[in-house]
């Protein structure tokens, strides 16, 4: 038997992501920590023979299993190989994280410091160590060592840096979902909890369940540095408490800080044989200084000269680094001769920060700008990048020049191509800018304001967050020292840039765009200014509203616009990964160009239009020239993807459909609808060629395996049927899902298929035994939308908990989540290439992600304001209605006018009321709250807290002492509604509570369920009287009729049903609906019922005969809806396009529209430069104008 082995080439890739996934970035910093030279390491990861040996130790260095990685064809290594270190094996491989280690391959010295941190943590099991030390002593490469050379010790590893100041919860939101949802978790399945204490302590949970080595570097940001050592930023407080309860609390991890200064009060409670212990790093031993200095270049000098130079700067890496070069420049090398000069004149000192700046001083004014540049853009850039960021043009030789120049001086760090600074410069540099800008500012002398960008709106979001809190912020908090009142603050920048009208880009560069920004953060409003006739380069008006205000004749270049799609239901890219296909609630597909390698999406470059409702599913051919649609108007569209003429509608299915997919050869498209069924279609003649029959509830999903060969489908009947597509036969079907399945993938290999449920767990199958291989479990909410990675070892899931979550496939642990999104996340998508992904939400915006460092590096947000609930006061002459822009709307019903907006939550409006009196007026919210908002004009709402999901109905009892609830968490509560306590929860219903209602005069309560069902509630036992079946597909809305004694429900089944309350039969059924019924309501006399639906229309029926009085049409989209005045004579409506509609009862006719402006309502962009021509359509749908 050989006694040699090579990786297997499957799993060559697998090898190179564990290589950043372990902390090493260079194929050298493997080498080092495993003890091999360059040249065996990149043999084995080449896929090469090494000894049986070498390819274990490799192995266990990249916790992986030698034998799943090995390629064992040939045979399996000789018995008398040597094994494994079994010592290092009995541990399971750890979850690590390593962020953004920094690479340590090259490290000098600190062996004694990692010997006594090792005992501490290892032997003394001490619960936090702070390691401080000066800035560039070395304390971030010195913890990434250790860890490396540790890790074996710790189940879980997590490094993250506090170089860009992050809130305490979110580093603490950060940490748990790290630790969450791993089979052996024991931490509550529910969303990131938001209060400090429950985080701290579920993190004290996990920190006892299992080891675990935190590492939270650079943890000065979050302190003043003031001449009070140790204090935190204004509202960083929270972290000591934080270092506080590790500290002090017992478990058996450890959070290891690495810090300049002790933070405040942890030194008190330090102690050398405490468990909170600190460790003083000090400079370098001579001879470690010493091999540092050579890698700069070559120098001279005695023992003593040598001693004398490190010494002289205490040992400091960084001020060595730096001093090397100023040596090798102007000395050729030759210590002596330096510190001869130094002595006469001691322009060079030990403090850091003269250093630098004694350093920035000596530098030419170009290396300056890039010295700026470089702090700003705060990630490594490529030189064509910075030389496109500066308004004067700068020739190429001579940037590269200074660049050279910089690099010399031990001023910026080079990866590969790119370049940026050390944290201790950049944060020297920052503070710089913000002085300096600050006092620009004052004395109206503008210079850095005109040459740098303090924020780059157009960067990608996690940059643009940073530099907005480190950059922004502090300049507003500085300014706020001179100017304290914020009103003339503003009327000062104002005037700078009523300075700035009319001057040319390179004269004024980015002044106008930054003191928008700056205004922005001052959180004035936009709307009193002008803005015509600016250069704003930069400016980011992204989530503002700007109505009537003037742009004309600006400069808009690098700005950031909403745009004005809606919710994103589905998206997918193109096989080439350069276009970005988005279906949305606006009944309109958008076609996106994308760059994932730069973090970009747009422009945007086609919208196709066609469908009649919303889009639930979009797919490229393989070959990427066409793209199939799916919709809620029950029809199939083949597109043209390069110009996106419609050129094939496929009718046949009876419901929405729900999800498209190509065949592998492109000439097939496969439907699954809400009418049961799956469809086949041919492309070339656009018939059906196969229905598939089987499911016995709506079909959520459809996907073809990668052969071609098998069609898998999944079902609201909480089933996954794989079909035979020679037979069309079901032969086989999976059926462990508790609730219904939204979403089926297979893996590019085609032996694994991916289910997400409303059960909230992934179910992964193995499809050649038929067998569930892993449950996924984590989400707390439905899982809308799976998909694998290209390369098929990861999955990616969308929840309607609101966040992205990443699995490994093989062995099914939680990888990690992307939070982001504040409400449902429909659609999720890897790029082909891999390296992103892309997520669409309710919230209506679409992130992009790097893949697999889960950043976000861009967000578009759309603009759509659909109106999902209205009602009148008892008094009808007010309207309120509940928007998906999360903002409540009081309106009066003669003047047609918004009489006051209601607005403190973040998130949509799913049910509005008043209460009897009209005083008061609830609102039900996608976050799982009711809030109660007195009237007129309650800024401050009162919050009723206790159910886990949205809130899909809101009622008030006819007494008005009691509010109804129906939420998405499958509960009722009612709520005293002076008091706000809940005093009760009815519990019966096996899905979605979409509707309450009370009845007029008994103590009973109506509920309506997605569940098909519809209840009657006693309000004095909470007993469940009665529950009313023969819907065939769930309910949205339920109404009483004035007199209690009939029941109205509406359903996804397209009909409306009247129910006998007496004996829970069905009356009647109202048939004429073409899509869900979505709202009902009965007329005050009850002679009439009003529905509305997804069909676009409203309808009035005749309560006693059925028949339709009249079908009101005028709604572009879904009505959700509907109300009567309590007169009887004026019906409401509110849909999807973003419009309420006031009809007559008597004539059918629409006496009037009401609609809330677009972001940019009347917003002047006459003449504007920067925008392409699409930009400006965008703008001009938003409301913009052009005169």
């Amino acid at each position: 038997m050989p006694r040699s082995l090579k990786a297997h080439n499957d799993s060559l890739d697998r090898l190179r992501l564990s290589i950043k996934r372990n902390g090493f970035h260079t194929q050298r910093a493997l080498a080092e920590a495993a003890g091999f030279s360059l040249a065996t390491v990149k043999k084995f990861l080449a896929g090469k023979p090494v000894d049986f040996a070498t390819f274990s130790e490799l192995c266990q260095t990249l916790n992986l299993d030698w034998q799943a990685i090995a390629d064992l064809a040939g045979g399996a290594p000789s018995p008398t190989a040597p094994p494994p270190i079994q010592a290092e094996t009995t541990r399971p491989t750890p979850h690590q994280d390593w962020g953004e280690a920094v690479d340590v391959s090259i490290f000098y010295g600190r062996t004694a410091e990692l010997e006594t941190l090792k005992k501490w943590i290892i032997a003394d099991r001490c619960r936090l160590i702070t390691l401080l030390g000066m800035g560039g002593m070395g304390k971030t490469a010195l913890s990434v060592k250790l860890a490396q050379l540790i890790q074996g010790e710790f189940d879980y590893l997590i490094w993250r840096s506090l170089r860009n100041a992050p809130p305490v919860q979110d580093i603490l939101s950060d940490l748990l979902r790290f630790f969450s949802d791993q089979p052996e978790s024991t931490l509550p399945r529910d969303p990131i909890p938001e209060s400090l204490d429950t985080q701290l302590r579920n993190l004290i949970q996990c920190f006892r369940h299992g080891r675990c080595l935190v590492i939270l570097d650079n943890a000065e940001s979050i302190l003043q540095g003031s001449d009070r050592a140790g204090v935190y930023r204004p509202g960083y407080e929270a972290y000591g408490q934080f270092f506080q309860t590790v500290g002090e609390t017992i478990h058996h991890s450890c959070l290891l800080l690495t810090s300049r200064e002790w933070p405040q009060k942890l030194a008190a409670l330090a102690g050398d044989s405490l468990p909170i212990r600190g460790l003083q790093l000090s400079g370098l031993l001579a001879v470690d200084g010493r091999a540092l200095l050579n890698t700069k270049g070559t120098f001279t000098g005695s023992d003593t000269d040598w001693h004398t130079l490190i010494a002289t700067y205490g040992g400091n890496p960084l001020a060595l680094k730096m001093i090397a070069s100023a040596v090798k420049d102007y000395f050729q090398g030759n210590i002596a001769n330096f510190l001869a000069l130094r002595q006469q004149t001691p322009f060079l000192f030990a403090d850091i920060r003269q250093l630098l700046a004694q350093q920035f001083e000596r530098l030419t004014p170009l290396e300056q700008a890039i010295m700026y540049w470089l702090a700003i853009n705060r990630e490594p850039i490529s030189w064509q990048a910075l030389q496109s960021d500066f308004v004067d043009p700068v020739l190429v030789g001579n940037i590269l020049q200074a660049i050279d120049s910089l690099d010399q001086r031990s001023l910026l760090e080079k990866d590969t191509a790119r370049i940026t600074q050390q944290p201790v410069i950049m944060e020297y540099l920052i503070g710089e800018l913000v002085e300096q800008i600050s006092q620009e500012i004052n004395r109206e002398d503008i210079r850095l304001l005109r040459s740098h960008a303090l924020v780059k709106a157009d960067a990608k979001d996690y940059i643009y967050e940073t530099q907005t809190r480190l950059i922004l912020e502090p300049i507003i908090e500085r300014l706020r020292l001179d100017w304290p009142v914020a009103s003339e603050l503003s009327a000062h920048l104002g005037k700078l840039l009523a300075g700035a009208r009319g001057k040319s880009a390179p004269e004024i560069g980015y002044v106008g765009g930054n003191l928008f920004n700056l205004l922005r953060q001052l959180q004035r409003d936009l709307q009193a200014y002008d803005f015509s006739n600016l250069i704003l380069r930069q400016a980011h008006f992204q989530g503002l509203n700007l109505h009537n205000v003037s742009l004309a004749g600006s400069d808009l270049s690098g700005a950031v616009f909403n745009q004005p799609f809606g919710s994103i239901r589905t998206l997918a890219f193109s096989p080439d990964g350069q276009s970005l296909a988005t279906g949305d609630t606006n009944c309109e597909i958008w076609i996106w160009q994308t760059d994932v390698g730069l973090g970009e999406i747009g422009p945007h470059l086609h919208t196709f239009q066609g469908h009649q409702n919303w889009i639930c599913s979009v797919a490229f051919s393989p070959n990427g020239q066409h793209l199939a649609s799916g919709s809620a108007d029950r029809t199939v569209k083949l597109w043209e993807a390069r110009t996106g003429t419609c050129l094939q509608t496929f009718a046949g299915h009876t419901n929405w459909v729900m999800s498209v997919a190509f065949s592998p050869d492109g000439q097939q498209i496969a439907s699954s609808s809400a009418d049961r069924t799956v469809k086949l279609w041919e492309i070339s003649t656009g018939t059906c060629l196969q229905t598939f029959s089987g499911h016995s509830h709506g079909v959520w999903s459809v996907a073809f395996s990668p052969d071609g060969n098998t069609l898998v489908s999944g079902s609201a009947d909480r089933t996954v049927k794989v079909w035979d597509l020679q037979t069309g036969q079901c032969h086989q079907t999976f059926s462990d899902h508790a609730h219904g399945v939204w979403a089926v993938a297979f893996s590019p290999q085609g032996d694994t298929l991916a289910s997400g449920s409303a059960d909230q767990t992934i179910k992964l199958w193995n499809l050649q035994s038929g067998q569930c291989q892993h449950t996924l479990t984590g989400h707390c909410n439905w899982v809308w939308s799976v998909a694998f990675s290209p390369q098929g070892d990861t999955l990616a899931s969308g929840s309607a908990d609101q966040t992205v979550r990443l699995w490994d496939v093989k062995t099914g642990q939680y990888l990690r989540g992307l939070p982001g999104h504040r409400n449902w996340v429909w659609s999720v998508a890897f790029s082909p290439q891999g390296n992103a992904l892309v997520s669409g939400s309710e919230d209506r915006t679409m992130r992009l992600w790097n893949f697999p460092s889960g950043q976000c590096l861009k967000t578009l947000q759309g603009s759509s304001n659909w109106v999902w609930s209205v009602a009148f006061s008892p008094q009808g002459d007010a309207l309120a209605s509940g928007h998906g822009d999360r903002r409540v709307q009081v309106w009066n019903v003669d003047a047609g006018d918004q009489r006051e907006t209601l607005s403190d939550a973040e998130s949509a409006i799913w049910s509005v009321v008043f209460n009897p009196q009209g005083n008061t007026l609830a609102s039900g919210h996608e976050d799982g709250n009711v809030r109660l908002w007195k009237l007129p004009s309650q800024k401050s709402p009162k919050i009723l807290s206790g159910h886990t999901k949205a809130i899909w109905s809101v009622a008030y009892s006819p007494d008005g002492q009691t509010l109804a609830s129906g939420s998405a968490d499958h509960s009722i509560r009612l709520w005293d509604a002076e008091t706000g306590q809940c005093r009760q929860i009815l519990t019966g219903h096996g899905h979605w509570v979409c509707s309450v209602a009370f009845h007029p005069q008994n103590k009973l309560l109506a509920s309506g369920s997605y569940d098909r069902t519809l209840k009657l509630w006693s309000l004095e036992t909470g007993q469940c009287l009665q529950t009313l079946s023969g819907h065939t597909s769930g309910l949205w809305c339920i109404a009483f009729s004035p007199q209690g004694d009939t029941l109205a429900s509406s359903s996804i089944d397209q009909t409306v049903r009247l129910w006998d309350i007496s004996n829970g039969q069905c009356q009647q059924i109202f048939r004429g609906h073409h899509n869900w019924v979505m709202s009902v309501a009965i007329s005050p006399d009850g002679q009439r019922i009003a529905s509305g639906s997804a069909d676009h229309t409203i309808k009035l029926w005749d309560a006693q005969s059925g028949t339709c009085l009249s079908t009101l049409k005028g709604h572009r989209n879904s009505v959700w809806s509907v109300a009567f005045n309590p007169d009887g004579q004026t019906l409401a409506s509110g849909s999807d396009d973003k419009t309420i509609k006031l009809w007559s009862v008597e004539t059918g006719e629409c006496l009037k529209t009401l609609k809330t402006q677009e972001p940019y309502e009347g917003m002047d962009i006459t003449g504007v430069v920067g925008l392409t021509e699409a930009q400006v359509t965008t703008l001009k749908q938003l409301g913009a104008i052009e005169r």
